[in-house]
């Protein structure tokens, strides 16, 4: 008689190592992109945990999406950005850039003279159609004004959206919730998931288990993440330190059902648009840096 396939879990993932690239001399880039898990990741197309001397890199084109960095905390060094709309911002340690791309920006990311370790999160994340056609535009939170959550074996950074009474200073253009912290052995932290939102959970550090009412609890080594879905109602996750100090990151967001078509950096709706962005690149009404 056949086996039978496993039943898919209703809320989480099934945990996923990272593609791990080269970046720079020595660096690393451990990638993780949306249809490699077997869940949705909506609206995150994909994250790249990048650990380098930061090497320069080309400008390059963008439209309907948004780019965000994470520095961590113990980085050193900074990582200059700059866009075709004149913006210029100075990534530090612990802040956390947000470029909203909208209808098409140029935008270039290089290391700063001091960068000598640096260990960051770089963020591609969809938006919906109604920001697609937006101008460009940019947002920043610096590190001293990271609200901080202290609970029991933990302290995490709110860094976009809000949990419970606390809330971000850093207004995104769409709903997401950015969580970056350490969380000791044996303490849990709990992280509310409305209905209709993804999460994706990293152990960057250490090592953790997640766990979700009615699902499987998953064990997550270190450079490992987990999807979680809040598809038949909101969801709570629980989040456990296993075994040491663990450094744990959590990125969600409301999923966006609409069609996708990409072509590299561009992420559009149809193909009319994505041709329409080629299109403006090429003739220059993206700007130039």
């Amino acid at each position: 008689m056949q086996g039978t396939l496993p039943q898919r879990d209703p809320v989480l993932s099934r945990p996923l190592r990272p593609r791990v690239h080269p970046a720079g001399a020595g660096g690393r880039l451990r990638q993780f992109r949306h249809d490699a898990f077997d869940r949705d990741m909506s609206p995150v197309l994909e994250i790249g945990h990048l650990q380098s001397a930061g090497p320069d890199s080309a400008p390059v084109p963008h439209a309907g999406l948004s780019l965000a960095t994470l520095l961590f905390e113990h980085a050193q060094g900074a990582i200059d950005v700059a866009d075709s709309t004149g913006a210029h911002q100075t990534i530090r340690p612990g802040d956390l850039h947000w470029s909203l791309a909208g209808r098409g920006v140029v935008r270039r990311a290089c290391s700063g003279p001091d960068a000598l370790s640096l260990d960051a999160l770089q963020l591609l994340v969809n938006s919906p159609s109604t920001l697609k056609q937006q101008p460009p535009a940019s947002f920043h939170l610096a590190a001293a004004d990271v609200p901080q959550l202290v609970l029991p074996g933990s302290r995490m950074r709110l860094l976009a959206g809000h949990y419970g009474e606390r809330q971000s200073p850093l207004e995104l253009p769409q709903p997401m919730l950015i969580l970056d912290g350490r969380i000791e052995a044996g303490a849990t932290f709990p992280v509310d998931l409305p209905a209709g939102w993804n999460a994706w959970c990293y152990a960057v550090s250490g090592e953790l288990a997640v766990a979700a009412d009615g699902a499987g609890a998953r064990a997550l080594p270190a450079t490992t993440a987990v999807t979680a879905a809040a598809t038949g109602g909101d969801v709570m996750l629980r989040i456990r330190g296993v075994g040491t100090r663990s450094h744990l990151v959590v990125v969600a967001g409301m999923a966006i059902h609409e069609p996708v078509v990409q072509h590299g950096p561009f992420v559009m709706n149809t193909r009319q648009d994505v041709m329409r962005v080629v299109r403006d690149y090429e003739a220059g009404r993206l700007g130039r840096l």
